[in-house]
């Protein structure tokens, strides 16, 4: 009876061990993300007024538009290189977007963006970056 109560017993504290491993809410690979929010332009690699093209893609129809007047640019740069983006992991996807915008420099893509990514980094809606980017989509010829 002393032996199938010890073995009973380490039964119980190797799956007590199994389970309590299985529980764990933060994995390995998840990177923590600071909510505070960050202007625009510090998720550039480099200064961004270094924008030479910009491509701007509809998420309504897929109609793609570029841009390399450097008036422009730097125009659109300047009204949204101060806006506050807060990435947030745990944003819900969303299912589309209203405009895809790819920055370049000297032909590299140097920044992606939408009103819901930074990045392919899911941040919180920006509606103020989605109402200058309409902006910019119309102003492109």
């Amino acid at each position: 009876m002393r032996r199938y109560s010890l073995i009973a017993l380490m039964f119980a504290a190797v799956m007590v061990l199994i389970l309590s491993g299985c529980q764990s809410s933060i994995k390995p690979d998840q990177v923590r993300v600071s909510k505070v929010p960050k202007e625009l332009h510090t998720f550039y690699p480099g200064d961004i007024t270094q924008v030479d093209s910009i491509e701007m893609m509809s998420g309504s129809d897929g109609t793609k538009k570029v841009t390399t007047d450097q008036v422009l640019i730097q125009e659109w740069i300047e009204k949204v290189r101060d806006l506050e983006i807060v990435l947030d992991p745990d944003q819900e996807d969303s299912t589309g977007v209203l405009f895809h915008v790819t920055m370049f420099e000297q032909g590299k893509e140097v920044l992606y963006m939408t009103p819901t990514d930074m990045n392919h980094q899911r941040m919180q809606p920006q509606l103020e970056l989605a109402d200058r980017m309409s902006e910019l989509y119309d102003a492109i010829e």
